[in-house]
């Protein structure tokens, strides 16, 4: 397994940059990194959860077993750069292309139609009532002149196609070593993949044994499903190594002006009350909403004229993770009489489960928006991990996240927002606007800054809910929890 996971990112920035595939298995992952946590992202947070992420940034392949591991690392070392990323299924029955092609696309690879013209070219050797649209069915394979190989090239030639793939059922001699031998000689002739699926499962026979094995330029594989990962695993390094610029050239080398502010807040093993974590975001330039901190119910009134009606009160106190279960919080306050009494309820509540407040907050009321959660955390083998996700009362429940591994830039940032399942929310659905993306992205960034320069002080930090407004109008933070290392 991993024993440092900060050595691990640098070794895998430097392969990206120099455009090294790298593969790997990473055994655990059902392990829940069960260990108690207080915030929402510690909750969702699990250790393989974080390793995946740091593998996804930096371009490492991750795959489940060894045949997988040895099939994919073969593929990466021989093959050459894709000249583009259609897949065409060549095969010599339509039921194995057809269900080769429904596996492959269900995987994420790209089967584009080949085009009319493409089409009438192939109909010059296969038959009109068989479809070469992609797949290519061409009926039971030549045998005895140069059909098939005219067929092999032609779909090499074409400008959309980078990758052909040909399922062989199983040895049927003559045909399946006339065809085997065919795919082999176009490969040496172009620098375009081309990989076959031997099906049978004896794997002695000459035309696999010898001429297959033999060759290479053909990446050969025993099944569907490790030839399927190998080739999706070979698009999407290229793809990810074309465009990988390191996060490191553009981390910050100094601590920002808050950190000092910052670090005067922390409280060594200890969680932080909500008034004192919203002052901690306040620090790194995250807007909060107006509030005041108040010790009696007069305060209270008082305070709630000057943030201004509707107001919510909430209890704060070291000791209080989630306010809500308890019944902490009030919302929707339009009067004295009701701040009053809130406050006192608020006050008995904490009493009687015996939670020691520093204070009541009364905030003002911040109704129209997305709630996120941002969050940080220390995992022990990576320090600070960064999680967003859809927020509220029912994080837990939605479980709706997307986890990185700090330094990581906007371009990052707003992937991580692309990642979750419920992202059409966050650009208006029912009639309601579309919110503030470029204010939701600039918390994540301000957090990761502040998880960065606070990493060996902070055990978690949860920003939840980050009320996201509608598109110019910001975002903010309503709650916050923060424990200290």
């Amino acid at each position: 397994g991993l024993k440092d996971g900060r050595s691990f990112l640098l070794a895998a920035d430097r392969a990206a940059r120099r455009k090294v595939p790298v593969v790997a298995v990473k055994v655990g992952r059902t392990e829940t990194g069960a260990r108690t946590a207080a915030s929402h992202t510690g909750k969702l947070t699990g250790a393989d959860t974080v390793v995946d992420a740091a593998m996804r940034q930096y371009g490492v392949i991750r795959v489940d077993g060894l045949d997988e591991l040895q099939d994919t690392a073969a593929l990466l070392a021989r093959a050459r750069p894709p000249r583009a990323e259609g897949v065409v299924v060549y095969s010599i029955s339509g039921g194995t292309g057809a269900h080769f092609a429904d596996l492959a696309t269900e995987a994420g690879l790209r089967l584009p139609a080949l085009s009319e013209a493409k089409q009438t070219e192939l109909h010059q050797w296969i038959p009109e009532f068989l479809s070469v649209a992609n797949p290519v069915d061409n009926g039971g394979h030549p045998v005895g002149d140069e059909r098939g190989r005219k067929i092999i090239d032609a779909i090499l030639a074409d400008p959309s196609v980078g990758v052909l793939i040909c399922p062989v059922t199983g040895p049927f001699p003559p045909l399946s070593d006339r065809l085997v031998q065919d795919l082999v000689d176009a490969a040496e002739q172009t620098d375009k993949l081309v990989c076959v699926v031997w099906g049978s499962p004896v794997g002695t026979e000459p035309a696999y044994r010898e001429v297959l094995l033999g060759s290479s330029r053909v990446a050969t594989f025993r099944t569907v499903g490790n030839c399927i990962t190998a080739v999706r695993a070979y698009l999407a390094h290229h793809r990810f190594v074309s465009g990988y610029r390191s996060p490191f050239d553009e981390a910050p080398r100094s601590p920002s002006p808050s950190f000092r502010k910052a670090q005067a807040l922390m409280r060594p093993g200890q969680q932080l009350s909500e008034h004192a974590a919203k002052q901690l975001l306040r620090a790194y330039g995250i807007r909060v909403p107006r509030e005041q901190l108040v010790t009696s119910a007069a305060a209270a009134v008082r305070a709630a004229g000057l943030v201004g009606y509707p107001v919510v009160m909430k209890a704060s106190g070291a000791k209080i993770a989630h306010k809500t279960e308890l019944g902490l919080v009030k919302i929707g306050l339009t009067s004295a009489s009701q701040v009053r009494d809130a406050y006192r309820e608020l006050t008995d509540i904490a009493r009687y489960e015996d939670v020691p407040l520093d204070g009541v907050l009364v905030c003002q009321m911040v109704e129209r928006g997305v709630e996120m959660v941002v969050g940080a955390a220390h995992d022990e083998l990576f320090g600070p991990t960064m999680t967003v996700g859809l927020g509220g009362v029912l994080v837990e429940v939605l479980r709706d996240t997307a986890v990185r591994v700090p330094p990581f830039g906007e371009e990052q940032a707003r992937d991580m927002l692309d990642d979750l399942r419920g992202r059409a929310l966050l650009d208006g659905v029912r009639g309601r606007p579309p919110a503030d993306l470029d204010a939701l992205v600039e918390v994540v960034l301000r957090v990761q800054r502040m998880a960065l320069e606070l990493g060996d002080e902070v055990a978690e930090l949860d920003i939840n809910p980050l009320m996201v407004l509608p598109r110019g109008q910001g975002a903010v933070a309503l709650d916050a929890l923060v424990v200290c290392r």
